[in-house]
């Protein structure tokens, strides 16, 4: 029999703002499911705009870097490819595309001064980073618009300002969801042309989640973030789980980050022992213990050739899935306080944007997991708020244009509190919108316009105050909606929306059901 397991996303809270050196690594997605997870990506910077590189004692500040762009579309000015492929009989249940560059400006260059290096901005940012295309096999361009991570271009500390560090991430499970193999391109990731200190990067990963009837049970969970690793030590812990009680079962890390040299060493990853009370490195065969981020994409011992390019020097750009060694394994398996990973540097700059875990669970733990949400879920379901929106003006900036909230659309509401106050449910039932390429759940909506230009000048002032926000439009009504966050847990979007209410330009936050 097969057993379907519980997913969900966590809301994209105010963990960073601009004039940040760092954005702490948050959980992203967590899977308890009978199934697998995979990665695919690849570099979008290069020597070369469409040959493969590699050289591998070499680095990308050694050259003056440019896009790779191998789809002959006029439309597109990057563009690189990597095939993917799930079972036939599996089911897709996430799709994660994650992107990420160094991006001080279009172009920069290097010069002398008193035999000095001196690297200089070339030409201001001319792209909109949060922009992306999608294609997907044998199909067209799908234009994505990605959530905010982290964006180092207003950072304080002049290493990561002179780099300008971005990454974003998009749930593209509707865009993928029909499909099991094939080449998957991705195009318009914006970076840096030429030279900046320390050498331009950049690249894209896609991770992938589906239902596998003949796969074991598995706890699977995603983090996003974007950590300076250079001076600082940073350690993430993978949360609590039971192994299984087979003694087969596999624990699996993936990382990707930019800046990874493969000629200069001394980065790790460590795992905790709680027997030894100590970290213990790792590595394989593609990641030396001591030069773990060394510009490859790898899976296990192997590199991944199916790219296009298929550079084995991707010149700044780390992708790994690595496979617990058994020793580290066993660790794992006997631990009951979940799983602490550290990485580090003692030479090599680099910035760690997105880690996964994946492990074996424990089918009986798993069933008692999944009854357990499954009774959550019934709960809240019978708790379900919802009344039409407020039809009043929201009293925002100048610079906004003043704009009701539309009132011809089904929605779930949380009615305005004081500050400190549990939110009022009303339990009144009322249809979810239907919204395509978008994940299910109940939005935090801001704010709503009728011209786009307007949304992007209250996103950027969520944005000045923390917020990682996102506009949509409904072609339904001609709006524009800023949120700034959804989740399926009615309760974890109540918590948050109280807190956004004690800020006065958000004190009319509404929520919008969508796809539930």
């Amino acid at each position: 029999m097969r057993i379907r397991g519980y997913y969900w996303s966590f809301l994209l809270l105010p963990v960073l703002c601009f004039g940040q050196e760092r954005a702490e690594f948050t959980r992203g997605q967590e899977f308890y499911l009978q199934g697998n997870a995979s990665i695919i990506g690849n570099s979008i910077l290069g020597k070369s705009a469409s040959k493969s590189f590699n050289k591998s004692k070499k680095s990308n500040d050694e050259f003056k870097m440019r896009y790779i762009d191998i789809d002959n579309d006029p439309e597109t000015w990057s563009s690189s490819s990597a095939y993917f492929s799930i079972p036939e009989d599996a089911q897709l249940v996430y799709a994660g595309l994650y992107w990420s560059a160094t991006y001080n400006g279009e172009s920069g260059g290097l010069r002398l001064r008193n035999h000095r290096p001196v690297y200089k901005k070339l030409e201001n940012r001319k792209h909109d980073a949060r922009i992306v295309k999608i294609k997907p096999p044998n199909g067209s361009y799908i234009e994505v618009t990605g959530s905010l991570i982290y964006d180092g271009k207003d950072a304080k500390n002049s290493t990561v300002k002179s780099r300008a560090p971005y990454a974003y991430s998009a749930d593209v499970t509707e865009v993928l969801k029909e499909y099991h193999k094939g080449d998957i391109t991705v195009a318009n990731v914006a970076a840096t042309q030429g030279k900046i200190n320390g050498g331009s990067s950049a690249g894209w990963l896609l991770y992938l989640v589906y239902e596998d009837a003949s796969e074991p049970f598995r706890y699977i969970t995603t983090y996003y973030g974007l950590e300076s690793i250079k001076n600082e030590v940073v350690e993430i812990d993978f949360g609590n789980f039971k192994s299984s009680e087979n003694e087969e079962g596999a624990t699996y890390i993936t990382v990707a980050a930019l800046e990874g040299d493969s000629n200069l060493g001394k980065d790790q990853i460590e795992i905790y022992n709680p027997e030894s009370d100590l970290f213990l490195p790792f590595g394989n065969a593609v990641r030396p213990v001591n030069n773990f981020f060394n510009s490859s994409i790898t899976l296990e011992d192997e590199m991944i050739l199916s790219r296009n390019p298929k550079s084995t020097n991707t010149l700044g750009f780390d992708i790994a899935q690595v496979k617990m060694p058994d020793e580290l394994n066993t660790i794992i398996a006997n631990s009951s306080q979940g799983v602490r990973m550290k990485f580090n540097t003692k030479g090599d700059h680099y910035f760690l944007f997105f880690t996964a875990f994946q492990t074996t669970i424990s089918e009986s733990w798993f069933q008692e997991k999944t009854s357990l949400l499954a009774e959550e879920s019934e709960t809240e379901t019978e708790t379900e708020v919802a009344i039409d929106a407020p039809t009043e003006t929201l009293e925002v900036t100048k610079v906004i244009e003043e704009a009701p909230i539309p009132d011809n659309h089904s929605n779930t509401f949380i009615t305005p509190s004081t500050a400190g106050a549990t939110p009022t449910v009303q339990n009144i039932r009322s249809n979810s919108i239907p919204m395509a390429h978008m994940r299910r759940g109940f939005y935090i909506i801001t704010n709503v316009f009728a011209k786009e230009e307007n949304a992007r000048k209250w996103e950027q002032k969520l944005r000045s105050k923390g917020y990682a926000s996102d506009t949509f439009f409904r072609p339904e009504d001609n709006y524009h909606y800023v949120s700034i966050g959804n989740n399926v847990d009615l309760e974890i979007v109540r918590e948050l929306l109280q807190r956004v209410r004690t800020d006065r330009d958000l004190k009319k936050s509404w929520v919008l059901k969508v796809n539930m």
